[in-house]
């Protein structure tokens, strides 16, 4: 387990950026999220797929199918809270996450890089779960979903 001290912060990152609210720490009890607190590293977390909602962002850890919602501060980065997602959950918010990404940047510039390709609509669910078996004669994507 990550020993926390006093001001709620990791023990582990040199210097610490990350704190813990107490809601972030309840939810983990509540909902009986089985994280070794050690894998709760900031370098981690921040290379996930993420978008922002109302200046919080929302990182999608699909290795542990958790959503982290990350605040910055003065200090470096406020843990919020956390929610247990699904599968199917996790894949909206990666097609969501995709497409804001693909609006924002490439847009702009007249690109369109993951509309299609992200679309939820689009995307083999059979394949998320490894039973699709029509494999090439499949007429939805076949994604895999990023660890």
């Amino acid at each position: 387990m990550l020993d926390l001290n006093k001001d709620n912060s990791c023990d582990t990152c040199i210097p610490c950026s990350v704190s813990f609210t107490q809601h972030f720490k309840e939810r983990l009890r509540e909902r009986k999220i089985d994280i070794d607190l050690n894998d709760i590293n900031i370098n981690r977390i921040l290379g996930l797929p993420h978008y922002i909602d109302n200046g919080c962002y929302k990182y999608l850890d699909n290795r542990h199918q958790v959503i982290y919602y990350i605040r910055r501060n003065n200090s470096g980065f406020k843990l919020e809270t956390i929610i247990k997602t699904n599968k199917i959950q996790m894949l909206r918010n990666l097609c969501d996450a995709h497409r804001m990404l693909c609006e924002t940047k490439y847009h702009p510039n007249n690109i369109c890089k993951y509309c299609e390709k992200w679309n939820f609509n689009n995307i083999c669910r059979d394949h998320i779960f490894g039973t699709c078996q029509r494999g090439s004669k499949c007429k939805f994507n076949h994604i895999d979903l990023p660890n």
